[in-house]
Order: C-alpha cells, then structure tokens, then sequence
C-alpha cells in the first residue's frame, strides 16, 4: 500500500481543520454568548485558533475510509469540544497552572478561574449536544464521548495525574494514565468515525485500537519534544516516558506503537492517509 504524498496529507490536514473551525465557529459557538456574552467569548477563546485537531482529522478520515461521501464534521466539533474542555480544566491554578495555551495565555489567565471554570463547564455540554446532531445514533455517540471523558477516561487520567505529583510511579502506571487521559478520546475519535460509517463493531474495535496506539506514540513524542523545555511537569516532578526511557529507547518504543497501531488497519481499503499520518505524528517538530 503506497504511501500518501506529503503535500497532498499536509492539504488535507488543513481543509480538515479549516471545516471543523468553520463549523464550531458558525453552528455551534456562535450563539455562546446569547446570556452571558463574556462566557461566549471564553468558549470561543478556548476553542478556536489553534490546536492541531488530531482528533476532529481522525474522526472526518475513518468515516470517509469506511464509508466514502461520509461527513462526520458534527462528531469532530464534538470531540473538540470536550478536548477543549479538558484543556480549560487541566490549566488551572488547580490542576497543571499553565499560563500559556496554543501561544496565548490560558483561559483562566484571560478571563479569571471562575469564568474558566463555567467556559470549560459549558464545552462539555455542548460536546454532548454535537454528539447527539445525529438522531439515528445519538445515543451511541453520547456513550462514546461519556465514556471518554468521564471516570472511564479524562476524569480518571486527571485525577491519576494530580496524584503522582512528586511521586514514584511505575512505567505500566504511567501508561495507564496517559492511555486514559489522552490516548481515551483519540480512541474515541476513531469510534465516531465509525459509527458515522456505520461500521461494524469489530471494525469499529480494529480503528480505535489504531488510533489508542498512534495516541500514545504521540505523548512519548511529546515527552521527547519537552525534554528540553521548563514545563508543568517539570514543575510539578511528573513522571514523563523519559522518566524510564533513554531518548533512544523512547524514540523506538513510538516506532513500534506507530507500527502497532498501522497493522491493525493495513487489511482495509483506502488507509493510506491514515497510515501517512500515524508517520507524521511520529516525526513531528512541535
């Protein structure tokens, strides 16, 4: 199976992007404010103007794969939402204090905690109602996005993160967190991809476990691209893939997750893109 070229996933990464930003901005985030204009402008503000939408591709691409002509843009806001949502929470003064948020300062640092809170509050709503757009499967969508960011996902990888706070944890330990707070709602991108499609269950499964595989590749290259910066973990002594792993070893470990992730669709027609973009995750620079 030939690779895609390059420049032509580059272009398609972008129109990806571009439509989900255009749809959150338009359809669902426009009408934020309508009560409380400050809260519609903190939504917006977590939202819109950055990001790289890993999720939102993944979820637009596994439909087209599975069902061509299929569009799945509802589904990527929602899960873009939630993520955003995530963010929101994880950079407050409680959680990970972070200031800075796709190179602008951070909701609670524009708008103060209490409007933070109520913006990221507001998101997870909203990701619910994106997810239930399609009434066919409204239900199965709402469980999917429910059990990504609840204590079967977000929640719990958040709480397991604040408690190794400047504590010795294990390497399976690490790897349960990070496959809940990050790698849940990658998964869960796949899985709306698919019921999109209407796919099949075990189609379903051989999807998510793709994108869970490329998720968690993608934090150990994170935890490599940060090695060399002053962040909240540094700060706050987490536990990192570094932490147990040369940057060598690290580097091999996300190769063989790439790999891992890349066999389990490799059987189905039309995942070149697909396989392409589990490589460029792999060797990006930021």
């Amino acid at each position: 199976m030939k690779p895609i070229e390059q420049n032509g996933l580059t272009r398609r990464i972008r129109e990806d992007a571009d439509a989900v930003e255009a749809a959150l901005a338009g359809r669902w985030l426009a009408d934020a404010g309508t009560h409380a204009p400050l809260l519609g402008e903190a939504m917006r503000w977590a939202v819109l103007g950055g990001g790289k939408r890993v999720r939102a591709f993944l979820c637009l691409e596994i439909a087209r794969v599975l069902s061509p002509g299929t569009d799945a843009t509802d589904y990527a806001c929602a899960l873009e939402l939630l993520h955003a949502s995530s963010l929101v929470h994880d950079d407050m003064p409680e959680m990970d204090n972070d200031e800075i948020r796709r190179g602008k300062p951070s909701c609670h640092k524009q708008f103060g905690p209490a409007i933070a809170l109520m913006a990221g509050d507001a998101l997870i709503a909203l990701a619910f109602r994106a997810a239930a757009s399609d009434e066919e499967n409204a239900a199965a969508a709402v469980s999917v996005l429910s059990e990504a960011g609840g204590w079967q996902g977000i929640a719990s990888g958040q709480t397991l993160d604040l408690l190794s706070e400047g504590r010795r944890i294990s390497l399976d330990e690490l790897k349960t967190l990070q496959r809940l707070k990050t790698g849940r709602l990658i998964a869960a991108a796949a899985e709306l991809g698919a019921l999109a499609a209407r796919a099949s269950a075990e189609t379903a499964r051989d999807f998510a476990a793709y994108a869970e595989a490329i998720g968690l590749a993608f934090q150990v290259t994170d935890d490599l691209l940060d090695a060399g910066e002053t962040g909240s973990d540094r700060a706050r002594d987490l536990a990192t893939f570094l932490s147990f792993m040369t940057p060598d070893e690290a580097r091999a470990y996300a190769s063989e997750l790439t790999e891992k992730g890349k066999d389990a669709i490799r059987k189905y027609p039309g995942t070149e893109i697909l396989l392409s973009f589990a490589d460029r995750l792999l060797v990006r620079t930021c």
